[in-house]
């Protein structure tokens, strides 16, 4: 079998030794916007390849059997294509669930507790006050999800450790949840901190708009550490702008890597990381050892985690 491995972090000498007991293996480290996926894919039959490089490599694909893809979420790979060309496809879910919950508490945290405004002012020599500015508190806010899933359930966990009210949307409120279930209405209406924390859908693509942060509270923080196709951006800017809603955090972009010229990047009053929720050393490392583990599954002849 012909191994094609095109990962963004780097495989140890063991972890490309178990694809080589698999097949002959070619290697490569992957780069983001990097045009040349599309040649390093070409002619595999066994596909690894991480998420977000925004090429559609199956049109390369003429005898790949079999696609293990080194993330959870699918919006970025064209599921369609692959079976009507009769590739297996295999994802690594569940992998990051606590790194990207402990990240959402990071943006949250820092909008609340104002983090990226302290450095400048002590570097100017501007904290002349007692207290150099208000904070907000988190006992007693509400917390707000859109999306409860395991993700969602973890950060509505650490919420519950604050003494926050944590109440959800959530896509079959029939299904019971550890939280309180609302409707999308209620949910801008009432939620202190808005986090994002539901795959990009037909429904859900493009929901957070100027109709969306107009439902929100002045006060209200929003976080999304879903994707960037569920917001729009310029709509949320316009809301930071405006005073519909007090500040935002966003690991994710309409455009990854977004352009250094975005608006979002430099706005005083919101919190920005490059896509690293997920990308804790352990949630890295069960990534990678999982993806290769898919391979060996379908090589034997008992695929797992598959999703085609």
């Amino acid at each position: 079998m012909r191994i094609h491995a095109i990962s963004s972090r780097p495989m140890s000498a063991a972890q490309k030794d178990r694809l080589r007991n698999c097949g002959e293996l070619s290697y490569f480290d992957a780069k983001l916007g990097d045009d040349g996926i599309l040649e390093q894919a070409r002619g595999a039959e066994i596909l690894l390849i991480t998420a977000r490089l925004h090429l559609d490599v199956t049109t390369v694909l003429d005898r790949c059997r079999f696609i293990s893809w080194q993330a959870s979420g699918l919006d970025a790979l064209n599921l369609a294509e692959c079976r009507r060309k009769g590739i297996v496809v295999s994802n690594i879910p569940g992998f990051s669930t606590d790194a990207v919950a402990e990240h959402a508490w990071a943006l949250i945290l820092a909008l609340a507790k104002r983090l990226e405004e302290g450095r400048p002012m002590l570097l100017k020599g501007a904290w002349t006050e007692a207290l150099a500015y208000f904070t907000t508190g988190l006992r007693g806010r509400t917390l707000g999800l859109f999306g409860c899933g395991q993700i969602g359930q973890s950060i509505a966990e650490i919420g519950d450790a604050f003494g926050m009210q944590v109440i959800a949307t959530v896509r079959d409120p029939s299904k019971p949840r550890p939280v309180e279930t609302v409707t999308l209405d209620e949910l801008l209406q009432r939620s202190d901190f808005l986090v994002l924390a539901a795959p990009p859908t037909a429904e859900t693509i493009g929901l957070f708009d100027r109709r969306a942060f107009q439902k929100m509270r002045p006060s209200a923080f929003f976080v999304n550490i879903s994707r960037g196709a569920l917001m729009n951006e310029s709509d949320l800017l316009a809301a930071l702008d405006s005073g519909l809603i007090a500040g935002a955090a966003t690991d994710v972009f309409e455009q990854e890597p977004p352009d250094p010229a975005n608006p979002l990047l430099s706005h005083p009053r919101v919190v920005v990381s490059p896509h690293v929720a997920w990308g804790t050393d352990s949630a890295v490392e069960a990534l990678l050892d999982q993806s290769i583990a898919n391979v060996e599954a379908f090589l034997r002849g008992s695929p797992t985690n598959v999703v085609t």
